[in-house]
């Protein structure tokens, strides 16, 4: 009887399935008309972060060409330069022993004006690092991370994860044949800093401006003066040299600046003074600024920092004996300079005095400057440092600094970023 009652059950179950079935064959598709024009959506597209628009355009194929076009990541660009939601990217390389080639590079991205973590990103680069990784500044959310040591260069967007893997420049080769000890490492005088710049929309160029010695001799340079100087095309996919470059060494610990269509450097001392090389990516000419601030000019090279602060480029020093360290501004239609901050590090008070006192950039045999990272929008200046352990804001009208991220593990390139899709 049971047996008999559950055979009904079971003939009545896979009717209802099969009568479901024959309506939904039956049933034709319905679309749903939009309620919102093209675009009133694609304005809305342009207003959201990046996580969320890599969410969105996995739900429609219209959306994803949308978000892919170079006039939308154009459109996203400038209207994200122009917000007041401000990000700091630190990249991280963790100071611990790890077998060779370290191939994973983290992101942190951090909310400029409350200093809560946005995200982490774990980036893994298929070829690999050695302990020697040189990161670009940023351009338009990309950056350039390279090692001369193993030939890695890459481009990568941390906020989509994508990256592209460039051919070695010729500076990387040449080191490779070299294949020099730790201590020739060490003793090098070249410039492993490149500049990672935009010519034009969708238009962009790494710029590997480095002092010419012996183990980068290149038969086919053609120009074998005092420096070298690499120019990438992401069209082309491949490096040329370019046959003028400046006749004054640059000072190999300085990071090269980008403002205003122009990439910078300053040189070594030469005659007593530092010049400043100002590259012309439009026309691809190197020139010196006929201006610099006498007591910047007359300066040992490592007691001055060169950074660009709001598309300005920045100069700062730091006093050997009172620490004291004065930011200057260049006002590029004017050709002169404005100072802008006056920092004395060692008597600003701080909640947390007994922990500034642990960063090695407040201590008194250090001369190098802190370097200005961004400026928030209460006026508030954000430092860091190469030797430090974290990174401070600085409070001009009660010259005081407070602590924005600590992390005594990990040595960090940190960057000022207000964008997020960029196309190469």
């Amino acid at each position: 009887m049971e047996a008999a009652e559950n055979r009904v059950v079971v003939a009545s179950s896979e009717g209802k399935r099969k009568r479901r079935k024959r309506r939904r064959r039956n049933e034709k598709p319905v679309i749903a008309p939009s309620s919102l024009p093209k675009e009133v959506i694609e304005e809305i597209f342009l207003r959201l972060p990046v996580k969320a628009l890599i969410r969105l355009r996995s739900l429609s194929k219209q959306w994803r060409v949308t978000m892919e076009s170079l006039c939308f990541a154009e459109r996203h660009l400038k209207i994200a330069k122009q917000s007041r939601v401000k990000l700091i990217m630190v990249i991280d390389s963790r100071l611990v022993p790890k077998p060779p080639p370290d191939s994973n590079v983290g992101f942190r991205t951090f909310c400029l004006e409350s200093a809560s973590l946005l995200f982490f990103t774990l980036i893994n680069f298929s070829q690999g690092f050695d302990s020697w990784i040189f990161i670009s500044g940023n351009c338009d959310g990309l950056f350039c991370i390279h090692s001369p040591k193993t030939q890695s260069i890459y481009v990568v967007n941390p906020a989509t994860r994508w990256l592209r893997q460039l051919p070695p420049a010729r500076f990387q080769i040449l080191i490779h044949k070299f294949d020099p000890t730790l201590e020739e490492w060490i003793a090098m005088d070249s410039l492993f800093h490149l500049a990672f710049v935009k010519k034009a929309a969708a238009d962009y160029k790494l710029v590997w401006l480095y002092n010419s010695d012996s183990y980068n001799v290149d038969p086919s340079c053609p120009n074998e003066g005092v420096t070298k100087c690499e120019v990438f095309d992401f069209r082309a996919n491949a490096w040329r040299y370019l046959a003028c470059t400046p006749s004054y060494r640059i000072f190999p610990n300085q990071k090269p600046a980008y403002a205003n269509g122009s990439v910078y450097w300053h040189t070594e001392l030469h005659e007593g003074r530092i010049e400043v090389v100002d590259f012309d990516i439009h026309t691809e000419t190197f020139r010196l600024l006929p201006k610099i601030i006498p007591a910047i000019a007359s300066s040992d090279p490592s007691h001055i920092d060169m950074c660009t602060l709001d598309n300005h480029l920045c100069m700062s020093k730091r006093e050997h004996v009172t620490k004291i360290q004065e930011i200057w501004r260049l006002k590029p239609t004017e050709g002169t300079w404005e100072m802008i901050f006056s920092i004395d590090l060692l008597s600003c008070p701080s909640s947390r005095t007994e922990i500034r006192d642990q960063f090695e950039w407040s201590q008194k045999d250090l001369v190098e400057p802190s370097t200005p990272v961004a400026v928030c929008k209460n006026k508030k200046i954000l430092l860091s440092h190469c030797y430090s352990r974290g990174l401070v804001k600085y409070d001009p009208l009660t010259k005081s600094l407070d602590f924005f991220y600590r992390d005594p593990m990990a040595w960090r390139k940190v960057t000022y970023f207000p964008s997020l899709i960029s196309h190469i």
